[in-house]
Order: structure tokens, then C-alpha cells, then sequence
């Protein structure tokens, strides 16, 4: 590796996506495996989960997503197929198209977020201490405010006061 690429920023940064990387890497096939759930789909589980009765836009789950918005209408297109997801168009905004969970979905969600859970802390939380765990969850939010970003979970966070997801 080259010197320029030995600077604090780029380390930390590099070190990011290969935490990010590798993690998922285990994670992924393990909840697929016991869930039936791709950690994509699962996402979109998540992210409609605490969304208002009539869901969310779709615009709006696109960019919390981390795919295109083409990416997240094919996605949310196999969901329906699936019967996990629904799409509504509301008579009063027609441009407008809604996803939302269906029961079946909500199935999902109870189902796979303890799995998840599970998951996340054997391969991820169980090798950092609390203090570790606040500063990335603020360092991330940071990070994501910086540069004109956000994201609605470590936002919900801050909000419930969980410690160390706090803005600054």
C-alpha cells in the first residue's frame, strides 16, 4: 500500500469497508438459511416495519435503501410476488405509490429480527464494549450528517435516547 494511502482518513475509511464487507458475508447466508429472508429483503422488512399505516413512499424507501430506485422497485416487485409487501396508489395523489407490509410480512419481520439480533451481536457487538458500540453509532451519524445524509435508524436512536446515538 502506498504512503498516501496510509493517512488516518483513508485507514479508517478502508478499515469501514472491510468490516462492512466481511460482516455481511457472514451474516447474509446464516439469516437467509434461517429465516428465508435475503438480508436485502430484510431491509426492506425493517424499513417498513415502523412506517406510518399507509407505508412509505416509494421514493422515500429508495433512498434509505442502499440500492437505486430502479433497484428497489425490482426489489419491492419480488417482495409483493412473495406476499410480504404491498403497493398502494392513493386515490387523492395518483404519482404517488405507497409500500407497506402486509401480515405476512409483519410474520417476517417478528420472525427474523431476533435472528438478526442474534446474528449481529455474535459477529459484530460481542467483540466491542459499550463505549466502542456509542462512538461508531455517533461517528456514523456524524459522518452521515456531514455530508447531507441521514439515516432513520441511528435517527430513531438519537430520538430514543439510546446511548451514544445522540447528534451532536
Amino acid at each position: 500500500m502506498g504512503d498516501h494511502l496510509k493517512t488516518p482518513a483513508f485507514l479508517a475509511f478502508y478499515g469501514l469497508l472491510q468490516v462492512e464487507a466481511r460482516t455481511i458475508d457472514r451474516i447474509a447466508p446464516v439469516l437467509e438459511a434461517r429465516t428465508g429472508l435475503p438480508m436485502g429483503w430484510y431491509e426492506v422488512i425493517a424499513c417498513l416495519a415502523g412506517a406510518p399505516e399507509e407505508g412509505r413512499r416509494m421514493n422515500e424507501l429508495a433512498d434509505e435503501l442502499l440500492v437505486s430506485r430502479g433497484g428497489a422497485t425490482r426489489l419491492v416487485a419480488r417482495m409483493e410476488d412473495a406476499g410480504l409487501v404491498e403497493r398502494i396508489t392513493p386515490p387523492e395523489d395518483r404519482r404517488a405509490t405507497y409500500a407497506r407490509l402486509t401480515a405476512a410480512g409483519h410474520e417476517a419481520e417478528a420472525t427474523a429480527s431476533p435472528v438478526l439480533l442474534e446474528l449481529v451481536e455474535e459477529q459484530f457487538g460481542r467483540h466491542l464494549d459499550e463505549e466502542d458500540l456509542a462512538a461508531l453509532a455517533r461517528i456514523s451519524a456524524k459522518l452521515l450528517r456531514s455530508s447531507g445524509e441521514e439515516c432513520v435508524w441511528l435517527d430513531m436512536a438519537a430520538a430514543a435516547g439510546v446511548a451514544g446515538a445522540t447528534p451532536e
